[in-house]
């Protein structure tokens, strides 16, 4: 039982973390977070080859170079709190997956030939033509499931 909560978690993560990046970060309607995510990390990435330097130093300093990607993950931790009543390993394993995008989205910035490696899906993200394609981070499952995944 505890490894079917872990893995509904794990799902439910990557899940999220699509539609949160589709949805929330490109909105461009939400101005404070899409201008921070397209208009700076997406700026940043594409002039450097896919690194960008505001993951260089942990913790962030400024809003602008990573603090409100911590904030949106911390947020989305506290916001599945509630999935503790239901099953603590499901919180647990939903939170580590908060963990999991932080730390994975962070090193394929810091590291572009290990991103180009072993998660070219968010590599297509960035550099590719249509940066409104491949919203996965950790996992490209969500892009394959919706048909947003774009190789280039």
């Amino acid at each position: 039982m505890i490894l079917l909560w872990v893995t509904l978690g794990f799902l439910t993560g990557s899940l999220i973390e699509w539609l949160t990046h589709k949805y929330i970060l490109h909105n461009f309607k939400i101005k404070s977070l899409s201008h921070n995510h397209f208009g700076l990390h997406h700026k940043k990435t594409r002039k450097n080859g896919g690194r960008d330097n505001s993951y260089e130093s942990f913790p962030p300093k400024t809003w602008d170079d990573g603090l409100a990607e911590i904030f949106m993950v911390s947020l989305l931790a506290v916001l599945v709190l509630p999935t503790w009543i239901v099953s603590p390993w499901l919180w647990g394993s939903l939170s580590l997956h908060a963990c999991v995008y932080y730390l994975v989205h962070r090193k394929a910035h810091l590291d572009v030939k290990w991103c180009k490696k072993w998660i070219p899906w968010h590599w297509d993200h960035h550099m590719g033509k249509n940066q409104n394609m491949n919203w996965g981070i950790t996992s490209p499952l969500f892009d394959y499931i919706f048909r947003t995944r774009q190789k280039y």
